[in-house]
């Protein structure tokens, strides 16, 4: 998988140093997709990922006001859901989302979505396993 980072030069040297254990854990270095990390102070989350799929490419963007674990866990998390993708798992739709062939509505409860679930619980083992 091709990436580029869109961030200040200190950030985009600490998400380099963790790309290539955080890629190979999620599947994703084995990928022909292209993927665009970006920090925007403006987001109204930690973190989110938007499926370009007219150009093969997955956008994820981060909140860079976070400290350097929160940034990390929170592109771990995002990576997990670029996996779900790139495997069809997760599939985006837009009245909701389809997870292993179910259709799940936009206004599904967040904690309750299981891309989220599975998210989660993968993004701090992942992650550790990547600074260890």
């Amino acid at each position: 998988m091709e990436v580029h980072i869109d961030a200040s030069p200190k950030l985009s040297k600490y998400i380099e140093s963790l790309l290539p254990s955080l890629m190979e854990q999620t599947g994703l270095n084995r990928s022909k997709k292209f993927l665009y990390i970006k920090t925007d102070k403006d987001i109204d989350a930690a973190g989110q990922t938007i499926p370009l799929p007219g150009i093969d490419t997955y956008l994820i963007v981060l909140c860079p006001t976070r400290n350097y674990i929160e940034l990390g866990l929170t592109l771990t998390h995002e990576l997990v859901h670029v996996s779900q993708m790139t495997k069809g798992i997760l599939k985006i739709t837009p009245k909701g989302r389809k997870w292993k062939g179910k259709f799940y509505p936009n206004k599904y409860p967040y904690l309750y979505q299981p891309w989220e679930v599975q998210a989660f619980s993968k993004q701090e083992i992942i992650f550790r396993r990547a600074i260890d």
